[in-house]
Order: structure tokens, then C-alpha cells, then sequence
């Protein structure tokens, strides 16, 4: 064992002796001194991405079931709970249903939401009693 190696290891030996406490990891916390702004940026949206959710494919018969649920909802006006896919995203709204506007592919909520038919996935109707 050299002197540099026998040195390191009873500098070891000290702190463990020493220390009682966990050693507590910060994560990237305590890296964002020595980085760059533009890295920081970067990691950031690498974050951000991996949020990202991908436009669930819907099949034929899916799509039909959603279309005749969809029929149904704006007959009876009952309210909606839709899930939309939108900027990467999944949400879920409600509302009433006002228009079913198929020349332009849009379904108009009666507070003035318009929903392009691509970006809905599923649909649930609150049946009122």
C-alpha cells in the first residue's frame, strides 16, 4: 500500500469514526453549481419530455363506440366527462354538449369549448336519475 492510498484510507477511517449522521444525496441539486445554464435548460426539458404521453390509437370498433356515446350524450344532453389528448398531454373535461359539427370535425361544449374529434378517447355520461 502506498503512503497516498494508506493516507486516503485512515482520512476514511476519521470521517466514518466521526460521522454519526446519513450521508443525505441531493440529487442534481448539488452538480447545478458546476454546470452550464444551457445544461441545466437541456435537462429541464429532457425532464419535461418525459411527462409526455403518446396519442392513444384508437381501432375501428373503439372509434364507433365512441362515436354512437358521443350521439347518445348530445340527445339527451346529459353532461360528459371527455378524455382529450392534447400537447402531449391527457386531460379530462366536463361539460354539456352543445354542437356536433362534423364538416369541420369539432365537438362545441355549451360554455364555448371546441374539441377537435382527434383528440378524444374516451368519453363517460353522467346519467342523471
Amino acid at each position: 500500500m502506498t503512503m497516498y492510498t494508506y493516507g486516503c484510507f485512515i482520512k476514511t477511517i476519521r470521517y466514518m469514526k466521526r460521522g454519526d449522521k446519513m450521508i443525505r444525496d441531493r440529487g442534481n441539486i448539488k452538480w447545478t453549481a458546476m454546470m452550464l445554464p444551457e445544461h441545466v435548460k437541456l435537462l429541464r426539458e429532457w425532464q419535461e419530455q418525459d411527462q409526455y404521453v403518446k396519442k392513444p390509437e384508437l381501432d375501428e370498433w373503439a372509434l364507433q363506440e365512441l362515436s354512437e356515446q358521443l350521439q347518445l350524450a348530445y340527445n339527451q344532453k346529459s353532461e360528459v366527462e371527455l378524455k382529450v389528448w392534447e400537447e402531449k398531454q391527457v386531460y379530462k373535461v366536463t361539460g354539456v354538449i352543445a354542437k356536433l359539427n362534423t364538416s369541420n370535425a369539432k365537438l362545441y361544449f355549451e360554455d364555448g369549448r371546441a374539441f377537435p374529434f382527434q383528440s378524444i378517447y374516451g368519453i363517460s355520461i353522467d346519467v342523471a336519475e
